[in-house]
């Protein structure tokens, strides 16, 4: 009776085994045939529920053994009371108490029931390759991600002999097939001829252990990394089809009719644009006191004292100008080419290669790429456009200078159409910054210099930050010191009010209302900044000397041009377009003051075309594309040069090969594949729960540093003002100086730039890419 039962039982379990490795059941991966959307759907529930339903005994009889010793399904399901939730904060560690032991956390259970289903899926996969080889979709998920995480070929080679993976052969050949299915991707959108594309050049150096005669050493290698991205908020290929349009009123067209050149447009006249963000309130503030404003009451609410934080959620977010629809925008990057983008001919070249990876061209004019074999969409009507940094903009416009004189559209470049990125605009602010507040040695002498700040806030790191501090780290401490002055100006003017209130936590414990606090704002933003709309400082600096306080007039200017960063990088973040373009001209102007010669020209020009000759069309869709937003969530708009630099860190440091393997063909074949490793990473973490292992970090908690710097400018006072006060180095006022600059040069045509490329494009870190999303 026994050995009927068992082989009873022997018979359905692999009756319901063949059922799932038969190719009606779904589980069949063909390597050879592998598609994106194949990972992207990859999840360990949706299997472990249709193997259920599929194979029953077999599943019932796992749970049975996995379960084994645990309290059931009924705990790993059931809710948890609050009061259990804060108790236990070991999660599964063993209890070290006598104690009634308390039950898992949430989490914990989560990662029980995680662990449950992926060791029966694993069990059952295994099982389902014994019957047949081609059932192995865990395997293939599994071989693919082992490769996008480096793990070594001995350690795969094991796994799939333990048929936990597949083999490094058939994870080539799925490789293979995804890299043509995503370039299959970047054609269809390329060749609606509504896309727009960002590249870059990425400098590689391979270390040569021995020179050779064929290979003397040179090491350093040039790639161009590039992605397209659909134009989406409506715009078509109509929009951007007007590149005739354009070439009419070209300066670079030897037969332009001089009455179809627009006029040349001053900073006078770009001063007129988004003139309703100028416009006075019944506060008599404009929509920049009013951003400053909230700034001032943000601040106050989620860094000040704790009775403050119930207003946190009642001050939303500063009034919208222009902001680009919520929409989740697919990023599909291309092939990595060697051009060397960095010279003219190199970037002409960069730019052809990119349309022919899409398909996009002359169809008059055989692509080299496909030997004419393909079938090329048309493109000399339309214009493309193209992001990229400062060097790419250089290179783009001495390309269209260079080819001028060409008799068709496309060999004279007619398309293209360059968009500066705004990352690299902030981190040219960032710079500027640096170079007015820092890099001077008289401006770090006053008690109530920056410097002061950043000795507190990086006691360790004044060297660095006196030298060469990068964008990511002087980007958190404009936004850390910004803090700390701005809770210090509401300390001077609550105790100018009531001299009772000599600190925030005895004004807090007054208990003011929302309404108090907004009204007060105002008037922080009012008086504790510049204004340059008022001619504040200016008024200030005409005093004689007997009555200024000049400390107090260097913390007015650094109040004022720390709170236009916030402003637009607050901008950027949530897509608001208009508030961005409304920033152009304070940056212009201090730009212009500070040597960043380039960066005005490229500015003033991208607001003159797009709100004076660019037609409607392609206005909108410029504006709409400057800001993209790849996760499709509010407040997470990223600048299309940024993502392109996150890429080319990702290949440099993470899925460009590592040891022997990090080579130039590597590079290159994986470069289309950067996208599908960064969401299975994410697939995998969601799937097996996995904890600790998110690269966004929680804010640290800045409490006691900021109390400290709050201290230190409660004895320094730069907010307070004292007649006669003197300082060693006179913040200059470089909205002024580089406004009066820019009148006198009249335009961007007759600017000289005098600093090279290689000093506006600073080097890009991951540390600068990453600080964007909280890393």
């Amino acid at each position: 009776m026994h050995s009927w039962n068992r082989d009873k039982i022997l018979g359905i379990i692999c009756e319901e085994i063949d059922k799932l490795a038969s190719e009606g059941a779904g589980w069949h991966f063909g390597a050879g045939r592998a598609e994106p959307y194949q990972l992207q759907e990859f999840d360990l529930v949706d299997m472990a529920q249709e193997m259920g339903s599929t194979a029953p005994n077999l599943w019932e009889m796992l749970d049975a053994w996995l379960k084994k010793g645990t309290k059931g399904d009924e705990d790993l399901e059931s809710d948890e009371s609050d009061e259990e939730e804060m108790a236990n904060t070991l999660g599964d560690a063993p209890a070290t108490f006598t104690r009634k032991r308390k039950r898992p956390t949430a989490a914990a259970r989560r990662r029980r029931r995680a662990t449950i289903i992926s060791k029966k899926v694993l069990i059952s996969s295994i099982l389902m390759q014994g019957c047949s080889q081609k059932a192995n979709w865990l395997q293939s998920m599994c071989g693919i991600f082992l490769h996008a995480i480096h793990a070594p070929q001995k350690l795969v080679d094991s796994l799939a002999h333990m048929g936990i993976s597949i083999s490094q052969t058939a994870i080539h050949r799925s490789l293979h097939s995804l890299g043509i299915h995503i370039t299959s991707d970047a054609k269809e959108v390329g060749q609606t001829l509504s896309a727009a594309y960002a590249y870059d050049n990425l400098d590689i150096e391979f270390k040569s252990s021995v020179p050779t005669v064929e290979k003397p050493g040179e090491t350093l290698k040039h790639f161009t990394t590039s992605m397209v991205f659909p134009l989406q908020q409506g715009i078509t290929a109509n929009d951007l089809r007007c590149s005739q349009y354009l070439w009419e009123r070209s300066q670079l067209n030897a037969r332009v009719l001089r009455d179809l050149l627009p006029p040349r447009r001053t900073s006078q006249d770009l001063m007129l644009i988004h003139p309703h963000t100028r416009e006075l309130d019944e506060n008599n503030m404009t929509a920049r006191d009013r951003f400053n404003a909230w700034k001032f009451l943000h601040d106050l609410c989620h860094h000040g004292p704790e009775e403050f934080r119930c207003f946190a959620a009642s001050i939303g977010e500063p009034e919208p100008i222009e902001k680009i629809p919520l929409t989740k925008t697919p990023i599909i990057p291309l092939r990595t080419t060697t051009d060397n983008n960095s010279q003219v001919a190199g970037n002409i070249s960069a730019m052809t290669h990119i349309l022919a990876q899409v398909g996009v061209g002359d169809p008059r004019v055989a692509h080299a790429d496909s030997g004419g074999s393909q079938a090329v969409v048309d493109v000399t009507n339309h214009v493309v456009l193209f992001y990229g940094n400062l060097g790419t903009g250089e290179k783009i416009d001495a390309s269209l200078e260079r080819r001028a004189i060409e008799e068709t559209p496309w060999l004279r470049l007619q398309f293209a159409v360059f968009v500066l990125g705004l990352f690299h605009l902030k981190m040219a602010c960032i710079d500027a910054l640096w170079k007015v507040f820092i890099q001077p040695r008289s401006v770090q002498e006053d008690e109530t210099c920056l410097m002061k700040d950043v000795s507190i806030l990086r006691p360790r790191e004044t060297g660095s930050v006196a030298s060469k501090p990068g964008f990511r780290r002087m980007h958190q401490i404009i936004q850390h010191a910004g803090i700390c002055r701005r809770l210090d100006c509401w300390r001077v003017e609550v105790q100018k009010r009531e001299p009772a209130h000599s600190s925030l936590k005895l004004f807090a414990a007054s208990k003011p209302s929302l309404d108090y606090l907004k009204a007060l704002a105002n008037h922080l933003a009012m008086n504790y900044t510049s204004r340059k709309e008022k001619s504040r400082i200016f008024d200030l600096r005409s005093k004689p000397s007997s009555v200024r306080n000049k400390q107090f007039e260097n913390g007015l200017l650094l109040n004022e041009y720390f709170c236009l960063y916030e402003e637009l990088a607050f901008a950027m973040d949530h897509g608001d377009v208009s508030r961005v373009e409304s920033c152009f001209m304070p940056w212009i102007w201090i730009f212009k003051a500070t040597g960043k010669h380039k960066y005005v020209k490229h500015m003033m020009k991208y607001l003159s075309n797009v709100h004076f000759v660019y037609p409607p069309g392609l206005r909108r869709a410029v504006r709409y594309s400057i800001l993209i937003n790849p996760s499709g969530k509010p407040g997470c708009f990223r600048a299309p040069d940024w993502c392109l630099e996150l890429n080319n860190l990702y290949t440099k440091t993470k899925y460009g090969g590592t040891g022997v393997n990090y080579t130039e063909q590597r590079i290159i074949d994986e470069s289309v594949l950067i996208q599908i490793y960064r969401d299975l990473h994410l697939t995998f973490e969601r799937n097996l729960a996995l904890g600790h292992l998110t690269t966004k970090h929680a804010e640290p908690d800045m409490t006691q540093t900021f109390e400290a710097v709050m201290q230190h400018l409660q004895k320094a006072r730069p907010h307070e003002i004292f007649p006669g006060r003197e300082s060693k180095h006179s913040i200059p006022n470089l909205m002024d100086e580089g406004q009066f600059a820019l009148l006198a040069s009249e335009g961007p045509e007759a600017m000289d730039a005098d600093e090279t490329t290689a000093e506006e494009d600073a080097e890009v870190t991951l540390a600068d890419v990453t600080v964007e999303i909280g890393v």
